[in-house]
């Protein structure tokens, strides 16, 4: 929710300097304003309240924001369960807001695709914080409330509440059937970019939507749902997303470095082999340059 606001920000302190004397007061009460905007809007109990914009508009018109999973992606996350992998979904949103957005993309049983579910994750402090500080809290289905009892390490399936990514490693490593890496996919720079490669040993998929400009021409055939290039453009002041390949944005470098695998759309991850290796850094669906 953060990412468009910096620039609304940047505009309106921009402004402030060339004009008014008491600038750092300005952007005070601007910071403040913003803060209550994204209380009013954004605080998880506003969905079972019904109260601000944002929430009451997705509960009316979810189809308008959500796109529903392909059945090749919930092909694939079946078959990776069929062959022993564990699924984790890892959100900051709770788990009544997941519901709507579960449920409208991947069914009522979205469920059955995960072992473990993790909401409120409270990300990036999932990944940074100290792991005796985030403890887990078990969400009880029947009374559809949040337990008391604090959880520092996972024995289970199910759904929780907050926790650390610690605690999640060591549950996959324990029951996995056989040793391997985890991979997280994630598409937020701050949350989930920067954040896992900082402070986990996990591999890290990222997902760039400003990718689909830039799909391949002639892409998978595993890959049709996602291949449709949307009505993206370039910025007419300071040109593509990603830059160039003799000057690469910021964007373009944090990706390389702190990236695995970049791609375009979650979809992608329905075309990519069970066994398949890859360069570290590199942009699996889609051409930057």
């Amino acid at each position: 929710f953060e990412t468009p606001v910096i620039p609304v920000m940047a505009k309106h302190m921009r402004s402030f300097s060339r004009c008014d004397a008491d600038f750092s007061e300005k952007c005070q009460t601007l910071y403040r304003d913003v803060l209550e905007s994204f209380s009013f809007n954004f605080n998880p109990d506003c969905f079972e309240a019904k109260k601000g914009y944002f929430f009451p508009e997705m509960v009316k018109n979810t189809g308008s924001y959500i796109v529903k999973a392909s059945p090749k992606l919930k092909n694939r996350l079946r078959e990776l369960r069929d062959n022993g992998i564990k699924l984790v979904l890892i959100t900051a949103s709770h788990i009544d807001y997941t519901e709507l957005l579960m449920t409208h993309s991947y069914g009522t049983d979205w469920r059955q695709y995960f072992d473990v579910i993790c909401c409120r994750a409270r990300k990036p402090g999932f990944f940074s914080a100290t792991p005796d500080l985030r403890p887990f809290f078990r969400w009880n289905e029947k009374s559809q409330s949040v337990g008391i009892e604090t959880i520092h390490e996972l024995n289970s399936e199910g759904v929780f509440l907050e926790g650390h990514w610690t605690c999640v490693d060591k549950w996959i490593k324990c029951n996995a059937m056989k040793p391997g890496r985890v991979a997280y996919v994630g598409d937020s720079f701050k949350s989930d970019i920067i954040a896992t490669k900082l402070f986990t040993s996990w591999d890290l998929f990222a997902i760039v939507m400003e990718g689909k400009k830039y799909l391949r021409e002639k892409p998978s055939e595993e890959c049709d749902h996602v291949n449709k290039k949307p009505h993206l453009e370039d910025s007419q002041e300071w040109g593509s997303f990603f830059g160039s390949e003799k000057q690469f944005t910021m964007t373009a470098g944090k990706l390389m470095a702190h990236s695995d695998i970049t791609l375009s759309d979650v979809e992608s991850l329905a075309s990519l082999e069970m066994n398949e290796n890859f360069e570290s850094g590199c942009f699996y669906d889609f051409d930057p340059y």
